[in-house]
């Protein structure tokens, strides 16, 4: 997985451009998303913090640590937001839930298919 994919993820979801994404923005409406990638690339790639502060145009990479905390702490707190880090972690895995009528004699058990 590279961080190209998981900003591409993230951009879409929020609606922004990558452009705005790497921007020094500070605004909620830009810097939320952004820590959100910063999560998405903690578990889906070997990236450093400094590496990862590189690909978000970032000067520091201590950025990346409040920024890590920050989705950790709002992620706990807030159902929402984890459902958020849940669905465009699901994107990037690029797996879907198929809903089976009848799996082991019991209805509506899933199975996940990767997409085709």
């Amino acid at each position: 997985m590279r961080s190209k994919e998981i900003l591409e993820v993230v951009c879409e979801y929020y609606g922004l451009g990558q452009s705005e994404l790497i921007s020094p923005d500070k605004t909620r409406r830009v810097s939320w998303p952004r820590q959100m990638a910063m999560a998405l690339m903690r578990r889906r790639t070997n990236l450093s913090t400094p590496q990862m502060a590189e690909a978000l145009g970032l000067q520091c990479h201590t950025s990346v640590v409040y920024g890590l905390k920050a989705v950790k702490a709002r992620c706990k707190r807030f159902p929402h937001f984890r459902a958020d880090f849940d669905e465009m972690n699901r994107r990037l895995t690029g797996a879907d839930f198929v809903r089976h009528e009848h799996a082991h004699g019991r209805p509506f058990s899933t199975a996940r298919v990767g997409r085709g």
